[in-house]
């Protein structure tokens, strides 16, 4: 009686691999976030404002040379 029941509770070797890859997918997903928004949530060195650039990036865009529009 105990052998059957034990059967019923336990799930094939395809089912396992199954809920295994979604965990597995999960924490990838979870992890990858995580990573992205620390990144996102650390501001970059001498910017105050949105749309600013860098010093030196911003001294090395204003050449006085003539564009087209």
């Amino acid at each position: 009686m105990l052998a059957s029941y034990a059967g019923e509770l336990l799930m094939s070797w395809g089912y396992w691999g199954i809920a295994a890859g979604l965990v597995a997918l999960l924490v990838v997903f979870f992890v990858c976030m995580e990573i992205l928004y620390a990144r996102a949530r650390k501001p970059l060195n001498g910017l105050t404002g949105v749309g600013e650039l860098p010093a030196e990036q911003a001294e090395t865009t204003r050449t006085g040379g003539k564009h087209a529009a």
